[in-house]
């Protein structure tokens, strides 16, 4: 049995953007690998090199177990001429055209991103509603609505540990894995593009709407409804916007 921590990780995004044109709007990519996950690439300044971890020739992301990625395949998207897959980990668009491949720029592309095969749609959104700063990310679509829509993150992480050892010579095996976080839930009002966290309790959920929150409350205790299912949430957004 192998001990996991949770670690921290610096990106640097590529600065280097070229445009593409295309069906309705142009989009603006990230070129080559971007973004580049700087990860204790530099020995002398590896907090991890004493125990194990030794390669300054990869980082950590590029050694890791499992995939950044909840499917690996590049898909067809409604209405472009791209296919494209979503990266869980970095919250990144990466896309593969005939004369394009790179990340999208969330700060120059607002489409919607719709894979029709598998009958999924990511906005893209930001979770930050102060006008200081931006905190964009891709959501997946549940139920769009002009007074509530609902959304689901599914991120990933990168746990880093090291092999269990009696002793510290030779140093334990460093180890790094991505794994599944647990969904988010997220509401969007009156198509602001601006998202809300919401709770993963009965109560949390229903204080999000205010004046309707004892009606919204009683409705999702009534119909025995979860806050962490999918469609227990698209039942109660639903509701709320027949209110």
């Amino acid at each position: 049995m192998r001990s996991l921590f949770t670690t921290s990780c610096l990106c640097a995004l590529a600065m280097l953007f070229f445009n593409s044109a295309h069906s309705q709007q142009s989009v603006t990519l990230q070129q080559d690998n971007s973004p580049t996950i700087t990860f204790f690439l530099v020995p002398h300044h590896n907090p991890l090199f004493g125990l194990g971890y030794v390669n300054p020739e990869k980082s950590l992301l590029q050694i890791a177990e499992g995939s950044q990625f909840h499917n690996e395949e590049f898909k067809e998207v409604e209405s472009e001429q791209f296919k494209a897959r979503y990266n869980a980990f970095l919250d990144e668009m990466e896309i593969q055209g005939e004369n394009t491949s790179g990340w999208i720029n969330k700060n120059k592309y607002r489409s919607k991103i719709i894979f029709a095969e598998d009958n999924v749609a990511y906005k893209i959104l930001d979770a930050d509603d102060s006008d200081a700063k931006k905190a964009l990310g891709y959501y997946e679509v549940l139920l769009e609505n002009d007074y509530v829509s609902l959304y689901k993150k599914k991120a990933k992480k990168l746990a880093v540990g090291m092999e269990q050892s009696h002793y510290m010579t030779p140093p334990p095996k460093i180890t790094t894995e991505f794994q599944d976080l647990k969904a988010d839930y997220y509401v969007e009002f009156h198509n602001n593009g601006n998202v809300k966290k919401l709770s993963r309790t009965r109560r949390g959920v229903s204080r999000l709407f205010e004046d309707k929150k004892n009606i919204v409350k009683a409705y999702i205790k009534e119909n025995k409804l979860k806050v962490t299912n999918d469609q227990d949430l698209i039942t109660i957004i639903t509701y709320v916007n027949s209110l």
